[in-house]
């Protein structure tokens, strides 16, 4: 896929987000309070109103930026009304994607109409694991999937054969729930920084699809990864801090899924870790807070993950973001050199 389809799509994508923004926040908030106003109110100020549904808007901008690039690049099957095995890999990771944001909208629903306190964690857990079993077997029989993994520092491959297929799903649904962790614990408002789960996932994605080019990666995983990119961009568009549209565990669970079937897509499964650098520190914190509480009845930090720290330690939603940034920056640049390893065995 061309650079110049690529920068189409993600401008197209930016502009749409801010428009598909202003044109439902009015209703996003009249599901909130039940009150309709169109006008919106100052951009840079909170009033209480602010309604979560923001995977509505990130999916839109995908499926968009998606069909483009399928037509660009699958042309011909399109207009013959074929399935290439381009654009079925592409249509059933997207799939996934839906139905993962599908349950976080049912989720953000029933706690804005306050009827109750939504799904167990348990069952969740269990739909996203099914969901992400669900695409891997399907991919299998679409081009088939990868089940040797690159490992670094010249370590080689591990062939996992017929294991991968229960194992990866599983790692999807951790790496998923890290990213729902990274927004906000909870799905409480109050514990996340606005804005920063979508430019982690921006910055994620630039370096997936920048490596993936370099290291002449999938073209359906860089199709994902610039999608993920220009949806992110043009959420932050109204959830930048201070936010007119919260992620919400709909907007959650799309990032996630978009950032997991990218890298099920690019069949270089180890580069999450590097990629997602902050989704892991941001996790790894959290976990070791709980060990610790379990363990010793301490906190070892003011709040549940690193950024929820931060924020209570005094700093702001923009400073927060610019740490986690500097983070992201630095996994984006690991996991460009571990892809051009991948591709031609540079370092």
């Amino acid at each position: 896929m061309s650079w110049s389809v690529q920068a189409v799509i993600l401008g197209c994508e930016m502009v749409l987000g801010y428009v598909l923004g202003r044109v439902f926040i009015p209703y996003f908030r009249r599901i909130k309070t039940g009150k309709f106003d169109f006008y919106i109110g100052d951009r840079f100020a909170k009033d209480g109103s602010e309604p979560k549904f923001g995977g509505v808007v990130i999916m839109l901008c995908v499926i968009f930026g998606i069909v483009t690039g399928v037509i660009f690049y699958d042309s011909q099957a399109v207009l013959s009304f074929e399935n290439g095995e381009f654009s079925r890999r592409v249509f059933i990771a997207l799939g996934g994607v839906l139905m993962l944001t599908t349950i976080g909208l049912s989720e953000d629903y029933v706690k804005e109409k306050k009827l109750g306190i939504g799904m167990k964690p348990f069952y969740k857990i269990c739909m996203e694991y099914l969901i992400c079993l669900g695409v891997c077997v399907g991919l299998r029989y679409c081009g088939g999937v990868q089940t040797a993994v690159l490992m670094p520092f010249h370590l080689g491959y591990v062939q996992f054969g017929r294991l991968f297929y229960p194992l990866f799903p599983l790692l999807m649904t951790v790496g998923i729930n890290m990213v729902k962790i990274h927004d906000c614990a909870g799905g409480k408002t109050d514990t996340g920084t606005d804005g920063l789960c979508a430019v982690t996932a921006l910055i994620f994605s630039a370096g997936l699809s920048s490596g993936l080019a370099a290291g002449a990666g999938s073209d359906a995983a860089r199709l994902f990864a610039v999608c993920t990119m220009g949806a992110a961009g043009g959420f932050l568009f109204w959830g930048c801090s201070p936010a007119k549209l919260y992620l919400g565990e709909s907007g959650a669970l799309a990032l996630g899924g978009l950032m997991t079937m990218a890298v099920l897509l690019s069949g270089e499964y180890f580069v999450f870790l590097p990629a997602g650098a902050a989704v892991v520190v941001d996790g790894a914190c959290g976990l070791l807070q709980y060990i610790v509480f379990k363990r010793r009845k301490k906190l070892l930090m003011k709040g549940y993950t690193l950024h929820e720290h931060l924020q209570k330690k005094g700093h702001g939603d923009h400073t927060v973001i610019g740490i986690f940034a500097v983070i992201s920056v630095a996994g984006a640049a690991a996991a460009i050199a571990f892809l051009i390893y991948s591709g031609k065995f540079f370092i």
